[in-house]
């Protein structure tokens, strides 16, 4: 069952991560959308869920090489809903990928990495 919940204070975003199967990161297809980088995708994979996001390119590079999660045409309805159900229905292997989210945030999408990245970009500037 997906419920939309509102806005909520942190302690109870945790709380219902743990009840989560899945976070779901779907963006439309707009130019400003294509290269960005959410950082709800992050805070899922952080959370050790597995995510349904939307297949752009750079989007499905993050997801598919960590295989944290399943990427999808986010105008195709019947795509949403198959991903949704695949959580639903394979605990497992969403127990798998979510822990899959959680190594690539440990040892690749941090601050301590992400840090080196940016001075070596002030470096070049």
């Amino acid at each position: 069952m997906i419920k939309y919940i509102g806005s909520i204070k942190r302690k109870k975003v945790n709380e219902l991560y743990g009840k989560s199967r899945a976070g779901i990161v779907l963006y439309q297809p707009a130019a400003n959308h294509l290269d960005s980088q959410p950082i709800k995708l992050f805070e899922y994979m952080a959370a050790g869920l597995p995510v349904i996001a939307s297949n752009f390119p750079l989007w499905k590079e993050i997801v598919e090489n960590n295989h944290c999660g399943i990427c999808v045409d986010p105008t195709n309805v019947c795509e949403i809903i198959t991903a949704c159900n695949f959580f639903l229905k394979e605990t497992k292997v969403g127990k798998q990928m979510g822990m899959a989210g959680r190594k690539a945030i440990v040892e690749q999408y941090n601050w301590d990495n992400e840090s080196l990245h940016l001075i070596n970009l002030y470096q070049e500037l």
